[in-house]
């Protein structure tokens, strides 16, 4: 066998190892080598009699796997984990295994937007303009499996990985929900400088709204007024939104003024939780 014919050998073994771990996306040392005794049957069949510098790589399957693994990740393709139980390789969100259904624990690093069956590229302003609607349809769906009630029966570690799944799966609907949060993750998402609650208000006529709206609503003296105030606010808060997504949209989005707004919303969302709790005599607290 020549050289030309060698490496023909090592890329069908390659891609054969792939094709058996989920090919081309097979980026875990579990899936490789889970595929690597099929491939390898396989190419013997093919090459009953090979050249000796063959046999010898088709005999080490680290190197194998090591080619695969570069093989792999070089195709621009979305990290992928192993199922514990039958090595099955399959996508970070993945509450089941396809393969033998045990439940999967969710990483922690895993995209909010895939964990609720939303594709971002598609998600509207950058990310930012998510439809609800799919949204509560995608978390009713995953509480119908993480739900506590459809742990019954289950042995503890699976009832373990249900109340991960369930937790984490409740943070990214609420994440995705609600703009604040939304604004916040999407800035992470980018690596922007995270938003503190030392982060303050630098347009001195905005912080002038904050504090009238809230001298207002301390003031008001029935339901009437503070519905009032409530209903300005909303204007503001519709306005900071808008400025979030046209922020996110660029190519390359803007996230100075994205963060910027991230803040201004933090006190418009305050101000409309203590309106919409106002009741008579009851203090005014707001948490900027």
């Amino acid at each position: 066998m020549n050289g030309p014919a060698l490496r023909s050998t090592a890329g069908s073994l390659t891609r054969a190892v792939s094709r058996q771990a989920i090919a081309p996306r097979c980026v875990t040392r579990a899936a490789l080598s889970a595929g690597y005794s099929t491939a390898t049957r396989n190419l013997q069949r093919r090459f009953p009699s090979p050249h000796p510098a063959a046999r010898r790589l088709i005999s080490q399957p680290s190197a194998v796997i090591l080619m695969c693994l570069s093989y792999s990740t070089s195709s621009n393709t979305a990290p992928l984990k192993s199922c514990p139980n039958c090595s099955e390789a399959q996508p970070l969100e993945s509450l089941s295994c396809p393969k033998c259904t045990t439940l999967q624990p969710l990483p922690s690093e895993v995209d909010f937007f895939k964990a609720m069956d939303l594709d971002f590229a598609s998600v509207p302003k950058g990310g930012w303009q998510v439809d609800t609607n799919a949204l509560k349809r995608a978390w009713r769906l995953k509480m119908a499996v993480t739900h506590p009630d459809r742990m019954v029966g289950r042995s503890e570690k699976e009832q373990q990985i249900g109340a991960q799944q369930s937790a984490l799966i409740n943070r990214a609907y609420e994440t995705l929900l609600n703009p604040l949060p939304r604004a916040h993750y999407l800035l992470e998402r980018h690596n922007a400088p995270e938003v503190s609650e030392s982060d303050s208000l630098e347009d001195a006529e905005l912080l002038m709204e904050v504090m009238e709206l809230r001298e207002r609503l301390e003031e008001a003296e029935n339901e009437q007024e503070a519905a009032e105030v409530r209903a300005d606010n909303k204007k503001l808060l519709d306005q900071t939104e808008e400025t979030l997504a046209q922020a996110f949209a660029q190519n390359p989005p803007d996230l100075e003024t994205a963060r910027q707004a991230a803040v201004q919303l933090r006190y418009w969302t305050n101000i409309e939780k203590a309106a919409r709790e106002w009741s008579p005599g009851k203090r005014v607290e707001l948490q900027h």
